[in-house]
């Protein structure tokens, strides 16, 4: 049963659950109303462990919620195309036997065009004013707002999409209406949630195998002194290993020649990954002896398919000092995790035809291509030198330059300058990535 927490005023929670009915199959939708936004923190908090992924009622209680979700939280909110708007001036109309004609109201900043919306009505209205505002608003100044307006004779009732705001309004006798939701919109955003909860379910039970290579491991054997000190340091190893498994609540198996490996769940090895860093750091110190301790982490839909992604991943360990652990994706997209939490994240294959003729004219792999434009998306870089990138790639200048020269060659990289600021010697020369590759 796939649990998702349904987060909004009550009002809107108890109309998204009446759509939710319509979905029955392995699907609980958990209420969770508020009176007052300030409410969302602490139920996120207290209600994070009883539901698999959050829909808001709104994009209101969303750009609220952002502050507090966690990276790997579900979740989706409902989107008016403006037929809640719509529903609102009917029934304000309702209400007053008549159309009120100057209104003021109040939205989050791009989300609908209001002033489109009070055009498409086709109603001559009078006066309207409008208050955009983001996640960093102040109720009292959105109340205000209002009241103020209300206060002059300017308007004749609010609109607004804070229930605080709608609170405080009808305490001062304001007539307001909160926005809300067609049913269609409503259905098309339980639908998004669904589709959202059930991929990462799927994702999260994807096979994950963990490989963890001690390598130049003949060079340990060469120095142990005999072979009980050989297999006293084993022991060693599998017993810093072995709360790693635990932790990932998977299997050790001993591969032989300082190759270990443990068979998990994709969810559970994303969620340790700090626990193998620190599992790789306790080995290094542990062995003693200036040799790669690495890691290499495969997912897939079967076992098969995560082995192959591994040991994939683990050839690209090698040679690699600054990124211990490589993963292969079930996507294929190879993900490196530096030390200090830095992630470099890019696909080593490319469908594009000409891209990968180019490449091939002057020998540089496509993996070489793509980890050197993550790296220059991930800085924002507009122009780079050969240093820089050297510094990024963990490898050396003199490596970098022939790479750079070479992608010139192909026309996938073009100079940009040279730096402006030097203290000494020649300025160094600037570059960037062709705007096209035609």
């Amino acid at each position: 049963m796939h649990r998702i927490g349904v987060v909004g005023p009550d009002r809107s929670v108890d109309r998204i659950l009446k759509v939710a009915e319509e979905f029955n199959h392995g699907i609980e939708f958990i209420p969770f109303a508020y009176e007052d936004e300030n409410e969302i923190q602490s139920i996120l908090q207290q209600n994070r462990g009883k539901v698999k992924g959050w829909l808001f009622s709104g994009p209101v209680p969303y750009i609220i919620a952002e502050e507090f979700l966690e990276a790997d939280d579900t979740v989706a909110y409902c989107q008016t195309m403006g037929g809640g708007f719509y529903q609102c001036c009917l029934q304000m109309a309702f209400a007053h036997n008549v159309i009120l004609q100057r209104i003021s109201v109040d939205i989050v900043e791009s989300e609908v065009d209001i002033e489109k919306l009070l055009h498409a009505t086709g109603i001559p209205w009078r006066d309207f004013y409008i208050k955009y505002y983001n996640r960093q608003y102040n109720p009292e100044e959105i109340i205000q707002f209002h009241l103020q307006l209300w206060r002059a004779g300017k308007i004749d009732g609010v609109i607004t999409a804070l229930r605080s705001v709608m609170n405080a309004l009808q305490k001062e006798g304001v007539p307001v209406y909160h926005f809300t939701l067609t049913e269609r919109e409503i259905y098309q955003s339980i639908k998004i949630i669904i589709e959202k909860v059930k991929s990462s379910y799927f994702k999260n039970t994807q096979v994950g195998l963990v490989i963890i290579e001690v390598g130049s491991y003949g060079e340990i054997i060469e120095k142990a002194k005999s072979p009980y000190d050989l297999q006293l340091l084993e022991l060693r190893l599998k017993e810093i290993l072995l709360p790693l498994c635990k932790s990932l609540d998977g299997y050790l198996l001993d591969k032989g020649t300082g190759v270990y490996e443990i068979f998990s769940s994709r969810g559970v090895v994303e969620r340790e990954i700090a626990m193998l860093q620190d599992t790789i750091e306790r080995l290094i110190l542990a062995v003693n002896i200036d040799v790669p301790i690495t890691a290499g982490i495969g997912f897939g839909e079967t076992v098969f398919a995560a082995e192959i992604n591994a040991h994939r991943a683990l050839r690209n360990t090698r040679g690699h000092k600054e990124a211990p652990i490589v993963i292969v994706q079930d996507d294929g997209k190879m993900v490196e995790v530096e030390r200090h939490d830095k992630v470099l994240s890019y696909d080593f294959y490319s469908n594009d035809t000409d891209l990968l003729k180019k490449l091939n004219q002057v020998s540089v792999g496509i993996k070489t291509y793509r980890k050197i434009e993550n790296i220059i998306q991930r800085m924002g870089w507009g122009s780079f030198s050969t240093s820089q990138l050297a510094s990024q790639m963990s490898v050396t200048e003199r490596n970098v330059r022939r790479i750079i020269t070479s992608l010139c060659d192909a026309g996938l990289v073009e100079h940009a300058g040279e730096e402006s600021a030097v203290t000494r010697g020649r300025p160094s020369k600037l570059y960037q990535l062709a705007t096209s590759r035609s």
